[in-house]
């Protein structure tokens, strides 16, 4: 809030050569405007205090509801590991490697800091595995009043022979509902690791695997309500199903159509020597 005095603005000129206003009027409305412009202001400052308040209350009255969702979740085998998967977007980030470690994700959390708009932190919390020593992963996002961000991931550890490679094998492969990323997820962890604050450009367009971009989706989209994504991999399956029945069947009746041309030729011929 604070915008300067307003200056003494141009006035467009009429047909006749005069001015619309006098300056000196047309000065003083413009003063004007601008009290009133910084009581506006003033008051979306008030409004959104108010509304971020509330939002914290909430926040906190949520907390407990989620604990409850996740101990029932734990009773559920692999349900994040297929919540995560039949995303529409973040299924697309992992690759085959991806998917084979996902299968010991135990379970995901995510936590807004106190204040709910300097950032939060997502955890995934993996069962001991062949892949890599650890057992909590954390990325964490912080905003900053000047319209910038950082973004660190832990630091994996992984097990001889194992890494984030490129894995594109599965790619070309029948039965296969959508290609799968040329990068591993996992190194958005760690890619980019933005120790210090980066302004945050609102035309870039993101590639799949970028800090903000994909720590937003699993905040807002998948973490709220992951239910609505456990059933998206049978839909998929089933339309796949459905398209290679389609396939058959018209396979089928193509061959029982030619059979019965040469039938028809069969017995015209026929007709013909007797």
């Amino acid at each position: 809030m604070g915008a300067g005095r307003a200056k003494k603005p141009r006035t467009a000129a009429g047909e006749d050569g005069g001015d619309q206003f006098e300056r000196d009027e047309l000065f003083v409305a413009v003063e004007k405007l601008q009290e009133v412009q910084e009581e506006i202001e003033k008051v979306n400052e008030e409004a959104n205090e108010k509304v971020l308040e509330i939002e914290q209350k909430y926040n906190e009255s949520r907390k407990p509801v989620y604990v409850r969702r996740n101990k029932i979740i734990s009773s559920i085998p692999g349900f994040w590991a297929t919540a995560f998967l039949s995303h529409p977007t973040l299924g697309d980030m992992l690759t085959e490697e991806d998917q084979k470690i996902f299968k010991y994700l135990d379970s995901l959390d995510v936590e807004d800091f106190q204040d709910l708009k300097s950032g939060y932190c997502i955890t995934f919390n993996f069962q001991p595995n062949p892949f890599f020593e650890n057992t909590k992963l954390t990325k964490t996002i912080k905003f900053f009043d000047e319209g910038t961000l950082s973004a660190t991931g832990t630091a994996i550890i992984w097990k001889d022979g194992m890494g984030p490679a490129a894995d594109v094998s599965n790619n070309g492969k029948k039965g296969n509902k959508r290609p799968l990323s040329k990068e591993s997820f996992f190194s958005w962890f760690s890619n980019p690791k933005q120790e210090e604050p980066v302004e945050i450009e609102e035309d870039v367009v993101e590639t799949p695997i970028t800090s903000l971009n994909t720590a937003e989706l699993i905040k807002e989209d998948l973490w709220p309500n992951p239910i609505k994504y456990l059933n998206n991999g049978d839909d998929e399956e089933e339309t796949g199903e459905d398209e290679e029945d389609t396939e058959d069947d018209d396979e089928e009746a193509t061959e029982d159509d030619e059979g019965e041309e040469d039938e028809d030729e069969e017995e015209g011929s026929e007709e013909d020597e007797s």
